[in-house]
């Protein structure tokens, strides 16, 4: 269950790119509320540092949020982007998504592997590929924190694809059940050293049926 946080959104007046560019230099960051039931998007600020702290976490995607509106009323939300500065890392702005509590909403959640330790193609020396999210349909008290994915028993060149994994019955996932969420591959070095390998095999083996030839003319 996703742990519950709570964020103070302050008024903003106006909404230009110096005006934000002053806020965030003074420690906010500007953000919107908007989202089902919602006449008109609120314009606010928060905090950075109260908004770092959370994405700091991690699965900041699919955790549930209590935001205080400058109004004073209390509304849960989710983070539905963060945008960062690309050349400074810096928050930018927030949009926070209203939630209704019974009613769906589609999200993305982080994937989180499980059990790497014990997957004998791992052990093989095959290296993991999966996917980093996955979207998913639920009413907001069902939203994980992440999809586990299980590839303990994955052997080289084993799949598991999106109709394995297990969910909540109040979630469902979006994305096509023949997608590859975790794949075992063979890195390429051993591919190719495998292949000359066979191929010095099979060289080795033509020139042995080659010279017992000659022999018999002879």
């Amino acid at each position: 269950m996703s742990e519950r946080v709570t964020l103070v959104m302050e008024p903003r007046a106006k909404s230009s790119r110096g005006e934000n560019r002053r806020l965030r230099k003074a420690g906010w960051t500007p953000c919107v509320f908007y989202g089902p039931e919602v006449a008109e998007p609120v314009m606010g600020k928060i905090a950075s540092k109260s908004l770092e702290r959370l994405i700091a976490r991690g699965r900041w995607e699919a955790t549930r949020l209590t935001v205080k509106l400058p109004s004073g009323e209390e509304e849960m939300c989710i983070i539905r982007e963060a945008q960062r500065d690309p050349l400074t890392g810096d928050l930018v702005h927030i949009d926070l998504l209203r939630l209704i509590r019974g009613r769906k909403i589609s999200v993305k959640v982080p994937v989180r592997i499980q059990g790497r330790e014990n997957s004998p193609g791992l052990k093989d020396g095959g290296v993991l590929e999966s996917v980093h999210e996955l979207e998913i349909e639920s009413v907001p008290m069902s939203i994980p924190e992440s999809i586990d994915v299980d590839v303990s028993a994955l052997t080289l060149g084993e799949a598991l694809h999106v109709r394995d994994l297990s969910v909540d019955e109040n979630v469902t996932l979006l994305a096509d059940p023949d997608e590859v969420v975790a794949i075992i591959v063979v890195p390429r070095g051993v591919e190719e050293s495998s292949g000359e390998e066979e191929s010095a095999e099979v060289e080795v083996v033509a020139k042995g049926k080659a010279a017992k030839a000659d022999e018999e003319e002879a």
